[in-house]
């Protein structure tokens, strides 16, 4: 059990009221979380060094940020295959969201206007399919 570096008050698991605890009292399971919240824990001896923090912290890639777009579109599962391909090209940037529009109220597609230049283009190529 983890020491509080505090006083703390806190109800511990089968008690219906609080308890006062004093600096160097062991700190309940189920109390850690409300003793960190409150800075009466101090969980030192379980952090890694500092060393290895920097090292996985090069670990992880940059991302661009149509990958993280791409990523978030994915983990939400909103989008079809098709229109996730569209959105991590450069063929359709944002600026060129108007001229999608005009091209689909041209041809008489049916879309929403709230939507990505991605989404358009994908739009527009399926209704020039059929």
């Amino acid at each position: 059990m983890e020491k509080l570096i505090k006083p703390f008050r806190g109800v511990p698991e089968g008690e219906i009221y609080p308890v006062q605890f004093a600096a160097g009292d062991d700190c309940p399971p189920e109390l850690v979380a409300g003793a960190l919240s409150v800075g009466a824990l101090r969980l030192a001896a379980q952090l890694p060094p500092l060393g290895a923090l920097e090292s996985q912290a090069h670990e992880v890639p940059d991302l661009s940020a149509s990958e993280v777009q791409l990523a978030a579109t994915s983990a939400s599962g909103d989008a079809e295959p098709q229109e996730r391909e569209a959105s991590t090209s450069d063929s359709a940037p944002a600026t060129d969201k108007e001229s999608l529009i005009g091209q689909l109220e041209a041809a008489g597609i049916p879309f929403d206007k709230r939507w990505g230049a991605g989404k358009l283009s994908a739009a527009l190529a399926e209704g020039k399919k059929e």
